[in-house]
């Protein structure tokens, strides 16, 4: 069985991980669907001459956006902080004026 979907989420969550993007109790659920939809990715791969079905590429694609999501928390909250710090830094600028 070629495991390239596996392979690749494992290193995406890794990463993740690492980064301390991805919390693995918080996570647990999302983390889990993911590694079962890889699993069924690859091997419907490796069964079928035609690949995966739609319906399940869909769902993989589905799962991987959240992941995404999920991956992106971090940048989110520092954005959030540095446009706060902008905001705050334009209206003290006109407030002095």
């Amino acid at each position: 069985m070629d495991e390239l979907q596996r392979d690749a989420l494992e290193r995406t969550i890794s990463a993740g991980v690492r980064r301390g993007a991805l919390k693995l109790d918080e996570d647990a659920a999302l983390l889990a669907l993911c590694r079962i939809l890889a699993d069924q990715m690859d091997n419907e791969a490796a069964d079928n001459d035609e690949g995966p079905s739609t319906r399940l590429s869909a769902a993989y694609l589905s799962a991987l956006k959240d992941l995404q999501r999920a991956l992106g928390r971090e940048k989110e909250k520092s954005q959030k902080g540095s446009k706060l710090a902008h905001l705050r830094a334009v209206h003290s600028v006109k407030d002095a004026g």
